[in-house]
C-alpha cells in the first residue's frame, strides 16, 4: 500500500487530528502574545538607595521600570524598633521652605507623573526616619534612637501608585532591615531583591484609609 493509499483510507481520522494540532499551535502562539502584552502593560516600579555605602544618608530613590509613566500618589514610610512600629507619610519634603516658588512642587513634595525610566529622588533614610520620629513623637534623633534600650530595627517604603488609565492606586513596597556597622553607625540591607507589587483588596482599604487618616 502506498503513501497516498494509506492517507486515503484513514481520512477520517486523520482530518480531526490536524484540526486539533493546528488549534493548540494557536493557543500556544496566543499564550505567547498574551504573556508578552502583559509584561508591557504591566506596572513596575523599583525602590532602591542612590548611593551604597553612605547607610542612612543615602538617598532613596523610586524608578519606573514601566513602559508607560506612573503617576505617584503618595508615600508612606513604615518605622521599626524594638519597642515600636508606626506609619508616617513621607510625600511632603519636610526641610524644604515653604517660602521658596510655589511652583516647584518637585522640590516640595514627592508626588506627581513619573515617566518610564525616570527616577524620583526621595529624601535620605535619616532625614525620612527623622521626620517620621518627630511625627510619631518616637525617641528617634539624626537617625538613630536616643534611648539606649531601643534599637532601630527596619524601614518600610510603601510608594502608592497609579499607572496609565488604571482607576485602582497599587503599592510598591521594599523592606530595608538594620545593621550595626564595626563604628556602631547604622546601615540598610534590603530584605528582598526586587520591590514587591501590591493591589489585593485588602491593601486597596489600607490605601483608603491613608487617605482619610492623611489626606
Amino acid at each position: 500500500m502506498g503513501v497516498t493509499e494509506w492517507f486515503v483510507e484513514n481520512a477520517q481520522w486523520i482530518s480531526p487530528v490536524t484540526s486539533i494540532g493546528t488549534m493548540l499551535i494557536w493557543i500556544f502562539y496566543a499564550q505567547l502574545l498574551y504573556s508578552s502584552y502583559a509584561r508591557q502593560t504591566r506596572a513596575r516600579i523599583l525602590i532602591n538607595r542612590a548611593v551604597g555605602e553612605e547607610g542612612l544618608d543615602s538617598p532613596c530613590l523610586v524608578c519606573n521600570m514601566s513602559s508607560e509613566s506612573v503617576y505617584v500618589y503618595f508615600v508612606m514610610v513604615r518605622v521599626e524598633t524594638s519597642d515600636a512600629e508606626f506609619f508616617v507619610p513621607a510625600t511632603d519634603c519636610g526641610h524644604v521652605s515653604a517660602e521658596r516658588d510655589q511652583t516647584d512642587l518637585k522640590s516640595r513634595t514627592h508626588q506627581g507623573p513619573l515617566e518610564s525610566g525616570c527616577c524620583m529622588q526621595l529624601c535620605s533614610f535619616k532625614d525620612t526616619l527623622d521626620r517620621a520620629a518627630r511625627l510619631a513623637g518616637a525617641p528617634i534623633k539624626d537617625g538613630r534612637p536616643t534611648e539606649p534600650e531601643v534599637e532601630l530595627t527596619a524601614m518600610e517604603y510603601h510608594v502608592i501608585c497609579i499607572y496609565g488609565s488604571d482607576k485602582r492606586p497599587f503599592g510598591a513596597i521594599r523592606r530595608f532591615e538594620t545593621k550595626r556597622d564595626d563604628n556602631d553607625y547604622y546601615r540598610l540591607v534590603a530584605t528582598t531583591t526586587d520591590t514587591e507589587k501590591r493591589s489585593s483588596l485588602r491593601y486597596q482599604k489600607q490605601i483608603s484609609q491613608w487617605l482619610q487618616d492623611h489626606g
